[in-house]
């Protein structure tokens, strides 16, 4: 059987139907797109290093299934089998034993490349290098999916897969006849099966939202819902651009007949290109579909349009989860707006979007889906494209990201792609030649570890091309960003700061003095004000008062000893400390201070004519003066007394109330020790209570 091959772009099958009669009316539909198409083959780098005699670089078409390792080089031997030579039989294990791994080719021709990569694989092969029968140009191999039962076989494939000419196949087998032979080693070689530019990769995502076509739709269903977290946060940390699209073809009958009506939208221009198997085909129909593959475009645009465009993964794997035609929910009006609620974005803003899908127009959305990307047509579901260059391997997380991963120039890929799992450390042997300074927890060394191997980079604070550096002395040179001192030391520097600052930064970075607060402890020592500035406390004392010797502590200001004090007479010092005051005026005898100026002193006279005295008598005015003043206390004194009284009268006649009522026997109150008790009570007249019973009485 000739085996099945595709130059197309894609890395998937066309379409993936439940029935084979589905898949072929789907290819017949794509019968015009495909003769029309710009094929592309994605090739690796195949490199035969041993024997010399046929050494040299070549190219490999990237098989449509098994895993390249993107970004990354394979080496081992090559083994062929004569008995088995076309790998359309199971091999015998073991194969051949070998120092390196085992690279089998076989020939093209008789079974399909993919039972040739499985037989491969099970055989221990680390990888499976086919040779084309014929001169021609590369191909890729592809999945036959009009074979269901043998496309199923690629979830079983992961090793790398190639396609050589068959000159190149010619030339190993040439050499592993030859005489005194020695082993074949050859490399496969994917570090520039992608391109890696810069610090962000573009990718995108031809898929389509049917979930009931199969097993393609299952894997392209579950990658969304595995594949979210991982694509959100590339997304959302800017090392990727993400773009979906979703793939149409346009009604070959008249709208109006049940084919068109029953899988298009948009009067026949936008059809489904999968088909839905017979368990759900009752339920749903195509239109559906393309309908949802539009509103999905209208999520990412919504999205996109709000500077949010990861959105769009958690509301496809939310409907990919919730919306399903396996539980009935695919086009379930609540589910698509509770998928839409829970990401955020408006419904109405949705169908807006969308548009009337009866009507007899275009959609700009869904004819986008159908435009040529950079190197070819998209002609198959689902494929992906990474950097321009159409991904080949298994629709998986861990093979999708590898060849992400792959996108980056070296030194700027996200953590993600240095993970253990994803790549090997090749700065942790000794073999990588950068330069180095030490060893163990204070070694240093200029290999940086890269998703394609390893760089030579001389590390922060030290120069040179990454197999000798030197230290930098940031300090000397002045580009250590210290605010006070700078100390260099190996591979940085050290900033450090006056006494009374504290350090902020400056290990081999920004150093900022903070002056720290001296007035904060035991207020600086001062005894009474305290100021911090520049690390400093400096400290201050009220009026009357000025530091002593200590600077800490105040002493007085005799103001009178010094002349600051403006007193006419007499001036007396005193402490504020004690009393309050700085100094007190006095006046000679004879004299008294002027009530309108507390420094002057005036004849005693002058000051009891201010007062309103005179001859030391009371004036006639001073006297009525002073009878007013006595009237209006008595007045106030006597209604206070009034008061008082009255409220005492009250509460004694309240008191002989509730003792009439409130009898005092048994009560063990002495009757005596009752304030103002009256003598009715002290009499001990009051209310006749009956005596109590006998203790045997009975009636």
């Amino acid at each position: 059987m000739e085996s099945q091959s595709s130059p197309s772009t894609s890395g998937r099958a066309m379409l993936f139907s439940a029935s084979r009669p589905a898949v072929v009316l789907c290819i017949l539909l794509l019968s015009c797109a495909l003769a029309s198409a710009q094929w592309v083959v994605e090739t690796n780098s195949f490199r035969i290093k041993e024997p010399s005699s046929a050494a040299g670089e070549h190219d490999a078409a990237i098989g449509d299934f098994g895993v390249p390792l993107y970004g990354g080089a394979l080496t081992g031997e090559i083994v062929y089998m004569e008995n088995n030579k076309l790998g359309c039989n199971v091999f015998e294990r073991p194969l051949v034993q070998t120092t390196l791994p085992v690279f089998l080719l076989v020939e093209r021709g008789d079974c399909y490349f993919i039972e040739k990569a499985y037989n491969a694989e099970k055989a221990g092969a680390k990888a499976i290098i086919v040779a084309d029968y014929k001169d021609e140009r590369l191909l890729t191999m592809a999945v036959p999916e009009d074979r269901p039962e043998i496309a199923a076989l690629k979830n079983d494939i992961t090793i790398p897969t190639a396609l050589i000419t068959q000159e190149v196949g010619q030339k190993l087998k040439d050499a592993l006849h030859a005489k005194e032979a020695s082993p074949v080693v050859v490399e496969l070689d994917w570090k520039e099966s992608v391109l890696h530019e810069d610090d962000r990769v573009e990718w995108d995502f031809w898929t389509s939202a049917n979930d009931g076509c199969g097993n393609g739709c299952d894997q392209q269903t579950d990658f969304k819902k595995k594949m979210r977290d991982t694509a959100i946060a590339l997304e959302k940390d800017g090392f990727a651009k993400y773009t979906p699209h979703f793939m149409t073809r346009k009604c070959s009958y008249d709208a109006d007949t049940p084919e068109c009506t029953t899988n298009c939208i948009h009067r026949g221009r936008y059809c489904a290109v999968d088909s839905i198997s017979d368990e759900f085909s009752g339920k749903f129909k195509g239109w559906q579909v393309v309908e949802e593959n539009k509103r999905q475009l209208c999520v990412y645009k919504l999205a996109s349009d709000s500077k949010e465009p990861w959105k769009w993964w958690d509301y496809a794997a939310g409907f990919a989860e919730q919306c399903t035609m396996q539980n009935g929910r695919y086009a379930d009006r609540s589910c698509i707006r509770a998928q839409l609620d829970t990401v955020g974005i408006s419904e109405d803003e949705v169908n807006r979007c969308m548009g009337d899908s009866s009507a007899d127009s275009t959609h700009d959305l869904l004819e986008q889906g159908n435009d040529q990307w950079g190197n070819g047509k998209i002609l198959l579901l689902p494929t992906i494209i990474v950097n321009k260059h159409q991904y080949r391997g298994r629709l998986d997380v861990p093979s999708v990201l590898r060849a992400l991963c792959a996108g980056f120039s070296e030194t700027t890929e996200p953590q993600v792609c240095l993970a253990g799992s994803m790549q090997e450390d090749d700065c942790k042997y000794s073999t990588h030649g950068c330069w180095t300074s030490g060893s163990g927890d204070k070694g240093v060394t200029a290999c940086k570890d890269t998703f394609r191997g390893y760089v030579c980079q001389c590390p922060p604070g030290w120069r040179g091309d990454g197999t000798h550096c030197e230290d930098i002395d940031e300090c000397a040179e002045g580009t250590a960003q210290c605010q006070q001192t700078c100390t260099n030391n190996p591979g940085g520097y050290e900033c450090s700061c006056r006494d009374g600052f504290t350090l902020l930064g400056g290990h081999s970075s920004t150093g900022i003095c903070l002056p720290i607060d001296q007035c904060k402890k035991d207020a600086g020592g001062c005894e009474f004000g305290c100021n911090s500035q520049d690390g400093q406390a400096t400290c201050s004392c009220p009026a009357g008062l000025r530091l002593g010797p200590d600077g800490k502590k105040c002493v007085d200001i005799d103001e009178c000893a010094e002349g600051k004090a403006p007193c006419e007479q007499v001036c007396e010092n005193r402490d504020p400390r004690d009393t309050g005051l700085q100094y007190v005026c006095k006046c000679r005898p004879g004299f008294s201070i002027d009530i309108d100026n507390q420094h002057k002193c005036i004849p005693k006279a002058v000051y009891m004519a201010k007062l309103g005295l005179k001859n030391n008598k009371v004036s006639a005015w001073t006297v009525a003066g002073i009878i007013t003043a006595a009237t209006l206390i008595a007045i106030v004194a006597g209604y206070a007394v009034h008061k008082l009284r009255m409220r005492h009268v009250m509460q004694n006649e309240i008191r002989d109330i509730m003792r009439q009522y409130m009898p005092l026997e048994g009560n063990n109150i002495d009757e005596s020790l009752l304030p103002n008790s009256s003598p009715r009570i002290k009499a001990g007249k009051g209310p006749v209570m009956p005596a109590d019973p006998p203790a045997d009485s009975s009636v």
